[in-house]
């Protein structure tokens, strides 16, 4: 049975307009009808039914001077046809949709720390897939990133996701480690793990104290009785990590800010006793559904955040 099928449809070479002629004709039951609703001569209309049923080998219409009745072939190929156009059409919509909707501009806040490597992929990807797409990056501290997400300024924002008013929702929730950074040459750089009663007496490069892994780390550092000496403040992970290599101090850095290879001048370590942990995720307004520009670049985005967060 399949070999016949097969060879029944070898050099069965018809077109849209095939379809569009004959569906057109059984819909009005009249050439002339046809014609007008195609935008086309009468004769051109029945010279594409014609060349249609010279293909199937059957014919789809009786003819006649006064109207045109389709055969019980031409029914059952007219029905699967007039789906068969129907399902074009919406897709054709929705192609037609997402390419308009795919254009303009893409607002996203996010934290320094996921700016440093993983965004950049993003964007680089993002941008092959739909060059239409302005994308606009805003990077700030935790509270930067919750503001520009809860007055609608981005479209998301990559940020904390502890103390989130209720119009603010959280997706993709990540728990990451934090690591320490040593310069190459530290006196603890053979250690596998160090505590932060180990760093107390280490010179920091540090960010900010409005950032709230900062605070995070002197909130957990206070709850063991120790006070870090924060010599050095900087606003970038980059400065931060090229800081370190100078051996101008040492610093604490979440897991999405590692480099996937490892930086020259410096060792990284676990840190335990306790173990620092963020939560981080995608945030966004509750009542405010998500872009299709926004959505297509989060669909990115996510595979390569999560695989971050779990270094």
């Amino acid at each position: 049975m399949r070999r016949e099928r097969r060879a029944s449809t070898r050099g069965f070479e018809v077109g849209l307009k095939h379809l569009r002629a004959v569906n057109s004709v059984a819909t009005y039951g009249s050439f002339t009808a046809a014609a007008a609703d195609l935008g086309m001569t009468q004769s051109a209309v029945s010279r594409l039914v014609l060349q249609l049923e010279r293909q199937l080998g059957v014919s789809l219409f009786l003819r006649s001077t006064r109207n045109v009745i389709l055969t019980a072939p031409g029914r059952e190929f007219t029905a699967s046809t007039q789906r068969l156009i129907e399902d074009l059409n919406i897709q054709v919509d929705n192609a037609r949709a997402v390419g308009e909707q795919l254009r303009g501009r893409l607002i996203i806040s996010c934290l320094l720390s996921i700016t440093h490597h993983l965004v950049p992929d993003a964007v680089l990807k993002y941008r092959r897939a739909h060059p239409g797409v302005e994308v606009h990056l805003r990077e700030g501290l935790g509270s930067e990133v919750y503001e520009d997400v809860r007055s609608g300024l981005a479209d998301f924002g990559v940020g904390n996701v502890t103390g989130l008013g209720r119009e603010v929702v959280a997706d993709e929730v990540v728990q990451e480690s934090c690591f320490a950074v040593l310069p190459a040459k530290h006196a603890l750089r053979d250690k596998n793990v160090l505590s932060l009663r180990e760093l107390k007496n280490e010179a920091f490069v540090s960010l900010p104290t409005a950032a709230g892994l900062r605070r995070q780390i002197d909130g957990v550092a206070a709850a063991q009785g120790v006070v870090l000496k924060h010599s050095t403040v900087v606003e970038q992970f980059g400065t931060l990590f090229d800081f370190v290599a100078a051996d101008l101090g040492i610093a604490i850095v979440p897991a999405s800010a590692l480099p996937r290879r490892k930086p020259q001048g410096v060792v990284i370590k676990k840190m335990a006793s306790p173990p620092l942990v963020r939560r981080v995720g995608i945030i966004r307004l509750r009542n405010r559904p998500l872009t299709p520009a926004a959505s297509g670049f989060l669909d990115i985005f996510r595979p390569l955040f999560l695989s971050a967060s779990r270094r």
